[in-house]
């Protein structure tokens, strides 16, 4: 798998700074997160329907699909990184924002992931002029939180309808329906738990929130469920380094640096393919 400290290292040669930022979410600090859902959610939830009116405009029934289409406006790059934390950023070269996703994570996450950056990409007007701790964390929780808005839709009344089983299952089945990550759904379902004051269900979802899972994929499958959401697609696009390599080349064909760099680009690739073919053997 392709080292994320390789990967960045060959992308300073072409791309100037990048943006990503995290904000980690456990039990403790969830009451935190859905009091500052609160004050923005009227503004995420007009900036989730100018998404799906101005930037739907073929009619894309799928969340996901629309995320990925929009995000190769802006030369969406994928490649499959050695680091389960590092789930995406954005990187900026003279005013052009360059979406990056690492597909060696589960597809939910990507596809939370692919929401979260097209916040930044579209929405954000604090992080990439400057930095000030408290405007960037803000925008960091917006951005969670039109992801969300953007995969899980109206959860409670799907959860509640679901058949009698164990609160996990309830949850998985979640996931499979919305396309999200584990604790994207129990953020979302906590937020309208608090709403209508069910105490029951805000005490599961405590309970369980700081769970992981190493078999979770074997746990889909038990329940009759699609397994390739929770795990990696490992997919390589790299066309838009790919094509800054050549337009470097054909305006300095004697400068072995650009060749060195289409080298190293090269490596990285057949690198992530290896692993590909390691991991599908």
């Amino acid at each position: 798998m392709v080292c994320l400290w390789m990967f960045l290292i060959f992308a300073k040669f072409i791309i100037e700074r990048y943006i990503v930022m995290s904000e980690k979410i456990v039990a403790g600090n969830l009451d935190e997160v859905i009091g500052k859902n609160v004050e923005i959610r009227d503004e995420m939830r007009e900036k989730a329907l100018l998404i799906r009116t101005n930037w739907n405009r073929m009619q894309i029934s799928s969340s996901n699909q629309l995320a990925m289409q929009i995000l190769k406006l802006y030369g969406l790059v994928q490649m499959p990184l050695d680091n389960q934390y590092w789930s995406g950023a954005i990187f900026v070269k003279k005013g052009k924002k360059i979406p990056v996703i690492n597909t060696a994570l589960p597809r939910a996450n990507q596809y939370f992931t692919a929401w979260h950056e097209i916040y930044h990409l579209i929405y954000d007007a604090v992080s990439f002029s400057h930095i000030i701790e408290t405007e960037t964390i803000m925008e960091e929780r917006k951005a969670e939180y039109f992801a969300s808005l953007m995969l899980l839709g109206n959860l409670l009344p799907y959860y509640t309808e679901l058949p009698e089983m164990d609160f996990l299952s309830k949850i998985f089945h979640c996931m499979d329906t919305f396309s999200a990550p584990y604790k994207a759904v129990l953020i979302a379902l906590y937020e309208s738990a608090v709403q209508n004051e069910n105490q029951k269900l805000m005490s599961l979802i405590k309970e369980n929130f700081d769970n992981s899972f190493s078999d979770l994929a074997d746990r889909f499958r038990k329940l009759g469920l699609d397994d390739n959401l929770v795990r990696p697609s490992y997919v390589i696009n790299v066309g838009i380094l790919q094509a800054k390599i050549q337009e470097r080349i054909k305006q300095d064909p004697d400068l072995n640096y650009n060749y060195e760099n289409e080298q190293f680009l090269s490596n990285i690739i057949r690198e992530a393919n290896l692993m590909m073919e390691e991991k599908n053997a």
